[in-house]
């Protein structure tokens, strides 16, 4: 496989090998690429690597955020427009595909861009061609084609939400970027590399980690996935200034009560199938006293008020009879545990 520039792409586990091997021969060629993961998998890096690993390195690399794009200005962010096309055109303004020309235009989040727009976004992605807002002619630009998203394409199309044309027009290539908890063994280079990152920034010395913190780390799910993990490295950083080496303690409090909770559970399972009383010792990570306690006590809570609103039939004033508690009070909890008023969780299904 060639050699690639990978700035912020960490890991080399199976599953991140698969990608980059997709990447170096997506970038050999000028074929439209989709990348599609999670919010946070690193979509953004993926394709600035793709860009610079391609023969439009030189090109300008230029960035649309669909879902940043005020509906009623899409297509003369897009396409540009000549001055005078409406009221308030004092100039002509380069659209975001002219600037793209010889180059690479990153499309972030196409799944938002409007129904009514992609009609126009599929001609010129036909033609190269396109006409500025008030233009009289079409314009050329050679841009190559990056599109990102965190949604499912193929459902959108089939509720009629995305045109089944466009979809298919976007990837010649499709890498799918794998969420972190499927990588955990990715968790301890790309921290590493964030760390290094932020310290040259920062002009100080790296930190050491200590050896249960990858551990720890991996028993964690990471919904926000790497952005979340660089994230929390920055904020340790930030928090930690004199501390030579980090520990399973430094973790933001709400990572160390999910670890915890999990692995509560973990212990009663398996206490529960080995039929055992004793503790066993290889229950890992094993916690501090604070952290198990903020752990089971929010597992008690939740339960409470998922068998309150059943009990209830999710009758607030009976409710707050029962529980002795405030509305609002009764309300914040439901809204914390993600519980409605039927009793229904999300994770209880």
């Amino acid at each position: 496989s060639l050699e690639m520039k990978l700035e912020g792409i960490g890991g080399n586990g199976p599953l991140m090998k698969e990608c980059l091997n997709v990447l170096a021969q997506a970038a050999k060629s000028d074929a439209n690429v989709l990348l599609t993961g999670e919010t946070g998998t690193g979509k953004d890096f993926f394709a600035k690597a793709l860009h610079d690993n391609s023969s439009r390195a030189n090109g300008s690399f230029v960035v649309a955020d669909c879902a940043a794009l005020p509906g009623s200005l899409v297509e003369s962010l897009l396409f540009g427009s000549e001055k005078g096309a409406y009221t308030d055109a004092k100039q002509s303004k380069v659209g975001l595909v002219e600037q793209a020309d010889g180059g690479t235009f990153y499309l972030d989040e196409i799944g938002e861009l409007p129904f009514i727009n992609q009609k126009a976004f599929l001609h010129v992605l036909d033609t190269h061609q396109f006409r500025p807002i008030g233009g009289k002619q079409e314009i050329k630009s050679d841009f190559r084609l990056i599109s990102a998203t965190n949604k499912n394409l193929q459902e959108l199309v089939e509720k009629g939400l995305f045109r089944k044309d466009l979809f298919y027009r976007l990837h010649s290539f499709s890498i799918v970027l794998p969420p972190l908890r499927e990588r955990i063994e990715d968790i301890e280079p790309l921290a590493r590399y964030h760390m290094s990152q932020v310290c040259k920034r920062m002009k100080v010395e790296p930190k050491e980690f200590s050896s249960d913190f990858f551990d720890f780390c991996s028993g964690y799910d990471w919904p926000g996935n790497v952005r979340e993990l660089f994230n929390t490295i920055e904020t340790i950083m930030f928090q930690t200034p004199n501390e030579p080496v980090l520990f399973p303690k430094h973790l933001p409090e709400h990572i160390r009560v999910r670890v915890t909770r999990t692995s509560v559970d973990t212990y009663k399972k398996r206490q529960e199938k080995d039929g055992k009383k004793e503790p066993s010792a290889d229950s890992k990570p094993f916690l501090s006293f604070r952290d198990f306690r903020a752990a089971t006590l929010e597992e008690a809570e939740k339960q409470y008020f998922l068998s309150l609103m059943l009990v209830t039939k999710g009758n607030i004033t009976e409710a707050i009879r029962v529980s002795g508690l405030s509305r609002s009070s009764i309300y914040s909890f439901l809204k914390k545990y993600n519980i409605t008023r039927t009793g229904w969780h999300p994770h209880n299904v």
